[in-house]
């Protein structure tokens, strides 16, 4: 029996749409060899394009597939007769314009044009209604009013306005028959609102400031990337051009040619393990499309659910086994590799590995600090270690310079993480991010059970008191428990959105800060402030009143710094001017860096590459002598420090239950012996997944900086000859050596709660 004709056709078109996809996908795979390095150092040669190329083929070439399949089935729903074109859709065009064309002509650009005047129009009021003091479903339901009484404007002004020009293009087309070819003047306005489009992206802001059009701006961000959204686009007009050329007589080669690169899945499932490593963290980090269908093939292939494959470098020794793979915590002696490293971790390596215990101030440490000795902690968000008097040329910080010349300066210091929301809480409870009770967040909520810097210095009889800028900081995730006094006339309103790129708030916390140290209620007894100043943070805003430093996106950071330091320096003033101001320390910090190029990243998040965590460390104490101290520290050691400022006794070393430090004071450092160098300390930078972001985790031990991504892939640097992180040496044996079993220690070491969710 023979196949009926049409299905013979319907056939052809979805094989030809599929053939279509599939090339274009290769097209796509060579556009992310393109934007894929294998080193910062140096561009790729031309072989190892070949290879990352290959590799991504087998990662596209299966969602290039599925995307012509669909599209082409699609196509055959909804067009049984013929796929359309281009060509048929103008000729479709005119077909309607028959005997009407001057109207047509018209009324197809002002219906255009209505269209864009409508998504801006709307963009624009979306972004003035989330902005005012009310509640999310009021805001909602307002936005999508909004956008529907802006819709039917838009369609009765083009309505209005078609009589007018279509008069106007009847008296211009005398000899001139392209003024009424709908398919041109349809054209003439997509390529103006194209040039419209074009001029609100260049004019605008990253926040959508700068007029009417300046709404898209927005598309400007660089944590916006539609790289892969665009080759998709792609992929499906392929598809869709492709399955308009349908011929029965081609549909078996059609079908060959669509299917022949999925072939190649098998070869990367397997290659991208052990030596293929590094091109599977190549495409990780720099492929738009290849790295979101790498993700999705582990998950795939994830088949006891551990977290890991076995499969596509994965990482997973043992599939079937969810209790042995990348995530897997080591059990010493047991003759089992839990974790997949390669080998058992010895009891005798833990013990000796052991970071030191979080130790008691010296008693002599101790007889330097007053009783009644009060502190303020400065968290300054976005802040990069290279300020003035870490030798950054640009005259950014002179409060925090001078500052820094009386003080105790740690030159290397690290934050927890490299985002607000994995750092700061981490920081306050005095232990790694995957230790916390914690939800599955961006910016974490901690649980009850977890006990705040604030709440032992309040149990202890200390006021304490918090002045912020941003609502994360308030009750949203527990940030402010233990504190008598929270003081947010400097964020936006409650049911604002948490956006806090269009505003400046550096002269409204100092000020409010000024004003609580200047109530006897909160300062009559030792205190505790901690003030968190977030201008530096992204986007950054221009101010008249501290020296421009160029242009481009550093020089406003730049001037970003300036400012917050301008007002940290009024902050700095009233505390020395007041009488508790010669028993008063000061502690100044960050929460993580920004990036502006370095490893082709800008902003923060994602990554622990240094300039994302490496942040400045102040600690002064009235008596002690300034000194600057180069041995690596991290922000850990915050919540421990302040508690010896106060004389309050730590939790026990080894104590079972949530109630635990993982930090060691600094004070021995700001009270060193001269002649005595400061004891060194691995640095553990500890970032957990959430859903913006995959798990993230470093050990510093000397100059060795070893980076683990979702426990899978490894990255060993050596900062004392390449600080700039360039030159991988994790394939070298005498490097991994020196740091492999120190990491199997510390993953035995932490005490990690896992908490999981689903992407966004």
């Amino acid at each position: 029996m023979k196949t009926p004709l049409y299905l013979r056709a319907w056939a052809s078109r979805i094989a030809r749409g599929a053939m279509g996809a599939s090339i274009a996908g290769l097209a796509a795979a060579a556009l992310d060899a393109a934007y894929t390095r294998g080193g910062e150092e140096e561009r790729i040669d031309a072989g190892r394009a070949l290879v990352i190329f290959v590799a991504d083929v087998g990662l596209v070439a299966p969602v290039a597939l599925v995307v012509g399949l669909v599209v082409a089935t699609a196509l055959v729903v909804l067009f049984p007769e013929s796929a359309p074109t281009p060509a048929s859709a103008v000729a479709s065009l005119r077909a309607r314009a028959k005997g009407r064309p001057a109207d047509v002509a018209a009324f197809v650009p002002l219906a255009i044009v209505a269209a864009f005047l409508w998504m801006t129009l709307s963009a624009q009021l979306a972004r003035a209604l989330l902005g005012l003091d009310v509640a999310a479903p009021l805001a909602g339901l307002a936005i999508a009013t909004a956008a529907l009484v802006v819709g039917l404007l838009a369609a009765l002004l083009s309505l209005a306005l078609t009589p007018a020009l279509r008069q106007a293009l009847a008296t211009a087309s005398e000899g001139r028959p392209a003024f009424v070819d709908p398919a041109k003047t349809g054209l003439a306005a997509l390529v103006v609102v194209g040039l419209l489009l074009g001029l609100g992206v260049a004019t605008g802001g990253p926040s959508g400031e700068g007029g009417l059009l300046g709404i898209y701006g927005v598309l400007k961000r660089p944590e916006l990337d539609l790289r892969a959204v665009g080759m998709l686009s792609l992929v499906a007009l392929a598809a869709l051009l492709a399955s308009a050329l349908a011929s029965p007589r081609r549909t078996v080669a059609a079908a060959l040619l669509a299917l022949a690169p999925v072939l190649l899945v098998p070869r990367t499932a397997v290659s991208l393990g052990g030596e293929g490593a590094p091109v599977a963290q190549a495409i990780e980090r720099d492929a738009p499309l290849g790295k979101l269908s790498l993700a999705a093939m582990r998950k795939l292939a994830d088949r006891d659910r551990d977290g890991a494959s076995a499969l596509f470098g994965g990482g997973d020794c043992r599939e079937g086994d969810a209790s042995i793979g990348p995530l897997g915590v080591e059990i010493p002696d047991n003759g089992v590799d839990e974790d997949c490293s390669g080998s058992d971790l010895r009891a005798e390596v833990l013990a000796a590995l052991a970071a030191p215990q979080a130790a008691p101030a010296t008693a002599t440490t101790s007889a330097a600090i007053p009783d009644d000795l009060n502190v303020v902690l400065i968290t300054v968000d976005t802040l990069r270690a290279d300020l003035g008097y870490a030798g950054y040329p640009q005259p950014v910080s002179p409060n925090l310079d001078k500052l820094a010349a009386e003080s105790a300066v740690f030159l290397r210091a690290y934050a927890l993480a490299s985002y607000t929301g994995k750092s700061v809480g981490p920081m306050l409870l005095g232990k790694y991010g995957s230790e916390t009770q914690r939800n599955w967040g961006h910016f974490n909520k901690f649980d009850d059970a977890e006990t705040f810097l604030a709440e032992r210095l309040s149990r202890a009889g200390v006021r304490t008191m918090g002045v912020h800028a941003h609502r994360y900081f308030g009750e949203f995730g527990g940030l402010d428990s233990g504190f008598d006094v929270v003081d947010m006339s400097a964020a936006p309103p409650e049911s604002a959105k948490w956006d806090v790129a269009d505003m400046k708030s550096s002269h409204t916390l100092t000020d409010a800060a000024l004003a609580l140290l200047q109530k006897p209620e909160n300062t009559s007894g030792r205190f505790f402030l901690w003030v968190h100043y977030l201008d530096p943070h992204a986007d950054y805003l221009r101010h008249d009143d501290v020296p421009s430093f160029g242009a481009g996106e550093r020089a406003l950071y730049d001037g970003e710094i300036a400012f917050t330091d301008k007002h940290i320096g009024r902050l700095i003033d009233g505390i020395r001017a007041a009488p508790w101001g010669k028993k008063t320390a000061i502690v100044v910090t960050s929460d993580h860096g920004e990036a502006f190029g370095e490893h082709k990243m800008v902003r923060h998040g994602f990554e622990l590459w240094e300039p994302l965590v490496r942040v400045p460390l102040l600690v002064h104490v009235p008596g002690a002598k300034p000194a600057r101290i180069d041995a690596r520290r991290s922000t850990i050691d915050v919540t421990p420090t302040v508690l010896d400022l106060f004389h309050i006794e730590r939790p026990e070393p080894g104590a079972e239950g949530p109630d635990f430090l993982s930090g060691t004071s600094l004070l021995p450092d700001v009270f060193l012996p001269e002649g005595q160098a400061p004891a060194e300390r691995d640095v553990v930078i500890d970032m957990p997944a959430g859903p913006y972001n995959d798990a993230r985790r470093a050990l510093i031990h000397g100059d060795l900086k070893l980076i683990v991504s979702n426990n899978t892939k490894y990255a060993l640097y050596d900062l004392g000859e390449d600080p700039e992180e360039r030159k991988d040496l994790w394939r070298s044996p005498d490097a991994r050596a020196r740091i492999e079993e120190r990491y199997a220690a510390l993953r035995a070491r932490l005490r990690e709660i896992r908490v999981t969710g689903p992407r966004k």
